[in-house]
Order: structure tokens, then sequence, then C-alpha cells
């Protein structure tokens, strides 16, 4: 694999050591790894390492020049075939637009907030992927460029926890203080706050020393004020270091680190303690209950309160006080720092990333149809799910989805869409597919009408007349209700080449209707195959809610129908009465922005909590996470939760829909039916699973890795049963040619 990271100088700075031990540690798993910037004392020390280093004007604004380096780009991507262009600033990402045509993947590293305008925006490029390095910088380039949430990843700093560790410090005395920082004015207001505080801390603690590293515009003035508080207390009570080139070899034997970002990471790796104090904002001192916190913004304090210099002094006077309060905090810091921001897991994810977008030319093409893009996040799911694995088992075969909104969900999903709704554009596509899938959901039904269930039999007839193989994949069947509906359904599934059904019940009832026993397959959903948020998410999203962190709760999806609104009812009462007894908060997660909001509105007014309108299926997956239990009138929502590993109970809307029951049978999971809900049952039910959560996580974690290996397999199936006949097709068509 060959990658090609672009950036403009390669100065000390974060995003910098982020690139060079990104590079260093691709390297060292065999990445054939080259650098394009501006050139900087960075890019020298990597070049010296190994790390081939490009030298292009990336840094210049002039427009002019920008056409020339872009020619250049262009022809050093063609010349050395890179697999990966990887931009870590705003002009290189401007100047590798449209280069991916040479078959290479674009992506694109946000490292802080930058200014926005419409013209910013038009310019901005965030390649086929975006990595942002904490949550509230995805949330932020989510919503301030057009950018589909889940083209956005979250990879957090990685830390060199072998260069940066405790170390003794011979030459160490007293208690020491050290501020890590580039020195420019946007980034020095810890250091001038130090030294405002310095006299007075140095007054008090006779064996204290501050050191204050780094370079910049700031320094001089910085430089000054510790000359004159040296003067003023008649010894070198504050040492600014300038730019330090190995900070390594400076941080062993702190006792407290000041700042933000890397440089606090780095010294809690080392063993300091951590004060976060910076220009965006105070967190204080860092411990086990606000690690979590400090994390989403990248260990920026991006939303909080401005720092100022009493705040700064106390919390400074109270560490150096207590050695046993230092020492926990700098245990619970560092504990962290490895665990999840070291630079193995950086490196590590990134390169799935990569391997991830790397795809060979399509080899061949299938067209998959569902409810996809209209509104249901069970149904995103479903195709996300697919869309993954297929990735895994046959990445040389390219995919084209039928949804309700194509323009969307071509950059949400990063494959071509076509209006479900154009049977023209359907019936073109089918042309130059390999095979149809139909499926993912219960879509051979017609409790919502008969004109739903005539949509896709009529999209299996059209694949079988074309003679393309079709597939009914990962289907639940039913309700069908009349004799008629029954024909046609059992009519189109014996016409298919394969169908996968995700429960024994969908299975019997096709048995019974007269289906092809020898077609029948069980699998599972595909919405198990999605990938799992970062644990980040959860803590970032409930923050947005403002939940507090130690606030228990219980997820709640609630939906309209028929007999829904005397089953929401029922639920109500009985969360009313389980909320006020077991402390809990009630979140209300909408699924269908259609049809579910109007089903929260009387919950909510009755017993509190919040409502979200969640905007992609990991975010489901994210609050089921952390949540104590699940009550669940939609499917997906009962998937998802066992997904995450939290017990739940499935309550159907209506009683002749076997879906909830089926996977709750199959899952481990709880469920009431519709004749026998009541208050006193649920409520029983409810406080069962309070009370057996623990013990239940284990179950629920074997049901979801048994489901999953049936979803992969019945994936392989189908892929196999797809080549197997396009292999007997072409070998037909070379005899006919033959003879």
């Amino acid at each position: 694999m060959k990658i090609l990271m672009l950036t403009d100088r390669m100065e000390a700075g974060g995003a910098e050591t982020h690139i060079a031990q990104l590079a260093l540690g691709l390297q060292q798993m065999g990445v054939e790894v080259a650098i394009a910037s501006s050139g900087g004392a960075v890019a020298e020390t990597l070049g010296a390492q190994g790390i081939k280093q490009i030298v292009l004007p990336l840094a210049s604004h002039n427009p002019f020049l920008w056409l020339r380096t872009r020619r250049q780009l262009r022809r050093l991507v063609r010349q050395n075939k890179f697999d990966i262009l990887h931009a870590h600033a705003r002009i290189p990402a401007f100047l590798m637009r449209g280069l991916k045509k040479y078959g290479c993947a674009e992506i694109v590293t946000v490292h802080a907030k930058f200014r926005t305008s419409p013209l910013l925006r038009l310019l901005a490029n965030w390649g086929e992927h975006t990595v942002a390095v904490s949550e509230d910088l995805r949330a932020y380039v989510c919503k301030a460029y057009p950018i589909p949430r889940e083209q956005v990843r979250v990879i957090a700093n990685g830390i060199d926890c072998n260069r940066f560790s405790p170390r003794t410090n011979p030459q160490k005395t007293g208690r020491r203080i050290l501020f890590a920082s580039r020195m420019d004015r946007d980034c020095a207001r810890g250091a001038e706050l130090l030294c405002q505080i310095a006299p007075a801390l140095a007054e008090r603690f006779a064996d204290l020393h501050i050191g204050i590293a780094g370079g910049g515009d700031a320094l001089s003035e910085i430089s000054a004020k510790a000359e004159e508080i040296n003067r003023g207390l008649g010894r070198e009570a504050v040492t600014v270091y300038g730019h330090v080139s190995d900070m390594a070899a400076l941080w062993p034997g702190c006792d407290i680190a000041v700042g933000v970002s890397r440089a606090a990471m780095e010294g809690a790796a080392c063993g300091a303690a951590v004060v976060l104090c910076g220009n965006e904002g105070y967190l204080g001192i860092l411990n086990g209950d606000n690690l979590e916190t400090a994390a989403l913004t990248n260990f920026c304090c991006r939303g909080e309160s401005p720092a100022d210099a009493a705040r700064l002094g106390a919390d400074l006077t109270l560490l150096l006080e207590n050695s046993e309060l230092r020492r926990r905090c700098a245990d619970a810091c560092r504990a962290w720092v490895t665990s999840r921001c070291n630079t193995e897991r950086m490196c590590r994810e990134t390169l799935a990333l990569y391997h991830r977008c790397i795809r060979p030319a399509p080899r061949m093409t299938v067209t998959v149809g569902g409810y996809f893009g209209c509104g249901n996040l069970g149904d995103d799911a479903i195709l996300q799910g697919f869309l993954e694995e297929l990735h895994h088992t046959a990445p040389e075969i390219g995919v084209i989805a039928l949804s309700g909104h194509p323009h969307r969900d071509r950059k949400r999903f990063g494959i071509p869409c076509i209006n479900r709704n154009n049977p023209f554009a359907f019936r073109r596509i089918l042309h130059t597919s390999d095979a149809f899938l139909c499926g993912g959901g219960s879509l051979l039904q017609n409790t919502t009408s008969n004109r739903s269930l005539s949509y896709y039999l009529s999209l299996i007839r059209s694949a079988t007349r074309k003679h393309k193989p079709a597939v009914l994949y990962s289907a639940g069947i039913g309700p069908l209700v009349g004799k008629a509906a029954r024909t046609r359904t059992a009519s189109a599934a014996n016409a298919c080449n394969y169908i996968s059904l995700r429960d024994p019940d969908s299975m019997r009832f096709l048995e019974n209707i007269g289906v092809d026993r020898a077609l029948l397959h069980l699998g599972a959903d595909p919405a198990l195959l999605m990938p799992l948020p970062p644990a980040s998410r959860a803590a970032f999203l409930l923050q947005e809610q403002k939940i507090p962190p130690t606030q228990r709760y219980i997820c709640v999806a609630l939906r309209s129908g028929k007999n829904a609104r005397d089953i929401c009812r029922i639920i109500t009462a009985a969360l009313r009465m389980v909320c006020r007894e077991w402390d809990l908060l009630p979140v209300f997660l909408v699924f269908d922005g259609n049809e579910d909001p109007a089903a929260t509105e009387r919950p909510l007014r009755s017993v509190g909590g919040r409502v979200v309108l969640l905007q992609e299926a990991s975010d489901a997956i994210a609050y089921f996470s952390r949540a104590e239990l699940t009550v669940a009138m939609r499917l997906h929502a009962l998937i998802l939760s066992t997904l995450a590993g939290t017990p739940a109970v499935g309550i159907p809307a209506d009683g002749t829909d076997p879906k909830i029951a089926s996977f709750a049978q199959i899952s481990g999971q709880e469920h009431i039916l519709p004749e026998e809900l009541s208050v006193a049952l649920l409520v029983e039910k409810m406080e069962e699973l309070l009370r057996t959560r623990a013990s239940r996580r284990p179950i629920l974690t074997d049901s979801v890795s048994e489901l999953r290996k049936k979803a992969k397999k019945d994936l392989a199936n189908i892929v196999t049963m797809i080549y197997n006949i396009k292999g007997n097709s072409h070998q037909s068509e070379k005899a006919r040619s033959s003879s």
C-alpha cells in the first residue's frame, strides 16, 4: 500500500506531530508513506528516519501558484500510483480534489475548527472519508459543511507511550510545573496566566520551578515576563525553554503539566498530573471523573468557561499541597492515555480506514432494493450493515441502491443511488447489473397497503424477466392478508434464485404458502453487521442532550399505528412507575422522523425526559450502549439494542406482525404481545431486566456473535451463487459463439 500525506508546513505543532507519528507507525506496519509539504524542521527529521519528503508550496494562499502546484500533484500521483491521498490541512485538501480519478482514494483529517464562509464552504474538499480527532470536531464539520455524518469518523490522537513514559530524572529537585504549547498569540494563554501567578506560587512553595516550552510570536513577551519574575524573586523560578525539539526529554520528572491537547496528553503519559488550561477554555484538574469530557474536545477545553488566573492558581496550589491527590490524578491520566490514546491504536484504526477506502475495479454489479432513504433509520441500518460486510466479503462487487433520497444517500453511503420511484431508471440499471437483491426488512407484507407489496413483487418480476439472478435478501415475511396476496408472493418467491430469511417464522410461512424449500436459507438481519461506534460517541451525545454522565436512563422507541395509541398509553404508565422507583431518565429515540414524533408527545408530557431525533444508526447504538434497558416498539430498536448489549423488551404494535416476537426469541430478549400487555406485566418485565442486567449482557453478546455469523455466511452464500450463475452464463455464451 502506498500513501501520500499532504499538509502545509511541517514545523513544531500538534497536527505536525500527529502526522509524524502516524507516518512512522504506518511505516512500521509495512506501509510505504510519503509526505508532501512546504518543508520544515519536522519534515527534515522524518526524512532522516526514512519517510520520503516531497517539497511543494502547499502553504501558499496564492491562487496562481495553486495552478502550478495542482499540476505537480497530478504528475506526482500519476507517476507513483498512490493508493491513498490523505490531506491534513485545507489548502492541500482543496488541491487534491478530483485526483481519485487516477485510482486513489481521498481522505481528509480535521485537526481543529476552521474559519468558515460561503466561499470556503464551496472550496472545501473533505474527501471520500473524513477523519476528526475528536467528537466535537466531528459534530462541527458535519454542521458547518454539507458532509454526511456516515462519512466522518473519529480517530483520536495517539501518543507514543514508549517514548513518553515515566522516568526518574536524576537532576530533578523540588516540585516542577511545565507548560508546553506553540507560543503564538492564539495558543499562549496558559503561559501568560502562569506568569501572572508564578510570584505568589514561588513564594508559597520555595522548591517550585515553572518551565515554559514552545516557540512562536509571543515567545519574546513571555521571556521578558519570566526574567522580571526571576529578578523580583531573586532566583530562577521560571525558565523559558523556547522551541524544544525533543519534549520526551523534558517531561520526565515533571509533577504537573499545564496546557491542552497533545502537550497535556504527553505530560500525562510521562506520569504528570494535568491541569487543562488554554485559549479555548479551562477544565482544570484532570481526574477519573472528567477525562471522558476532556477527550470529547481532544483535551482542548472547547466549550468550557474561559481560563483565568484565580482558578489556575487555586488548582495548582491544591495539587502542589497534596502529593496523594497528585499521584491519583497522574495515574488516572496515564491509564487513559495508554489505553485510549496510544499511537498503535491510532495507526491501526487509520490503516483499517485505508483498507476500507481501497476498492478494486468492479468485476460485478448488484442492484439492491428496499425501503432505503425514506426516513426510517432501521432500513438505513440494513443498507449500512450490508455494505460493510460486502466490502469485506467481496470488495470487487459494486452496489447500486434504490433510494427515496438518492442524492443524499449517494454521499452518505458512497455508492451510486437511483430514485426508487423511477421505473425507467431501475430498468436501465438492471440491464447493466449482474443480480438484483430485494430485501432487508419486512417488505413483503400488505398491512400498510397492497400497493407496497405490489411494488416489491414487481421489482422481483422485472429482474427475472431480464434473466437476472433475483435474491430475496434477509427478508421478514408478512403479515400477508388474503389468499391473492399469498399466491402472488409465493409465485414471485419461487422465481427467485435464492431466498434468505432473518427469522424461522418467515421461513415456515413461505413453506406453508408453497415456496420451494430448497430456495430457503436462514440468515440474520444485516443491521447486526454494522460497526460499533467509538465509546466517545455516547458521551458526546449525552453531553449534547445535557444528560449528566452519572444519570442512569432508559431508551424508549415508540411508533404510531393503528393500535399503537393504547400500547403507548400503557408504556407511559409503566415508565412513570419504573423511572420514579429506579431514578431513571426516559430517553425517547425517534427512528422514523415522519411517523414517530407524534407518538412521543403524550408520553413526554407525562413522564418528562428527552426526545432525540436520530441522525444516523450508529447514534442509536451509542445511546443504547449506555442505557439501563430499552423498551422497543420498533424492530430495529430491539436489534440495535441487542447489538449494543443492552437488555430490552419488545412490544409489537400489531399482534399479527411476528417480527419483534421472532427476533426476541432468537436473541434472548424479552417481548410482550399486545393482547397480553398490561401496566403490571410491563413493570414486572422492566424491573426484572434492571435487576438482571449484568448477567444478561454475556448472553446477548453470545447471541449477537451467533447472529452475525449467520448474516455473514448468508451473504457469502449469495455472493458465491451470483458468481456461479455469472460463470455459467459466460461459458454458455462462449459455447454459442464458438458453435
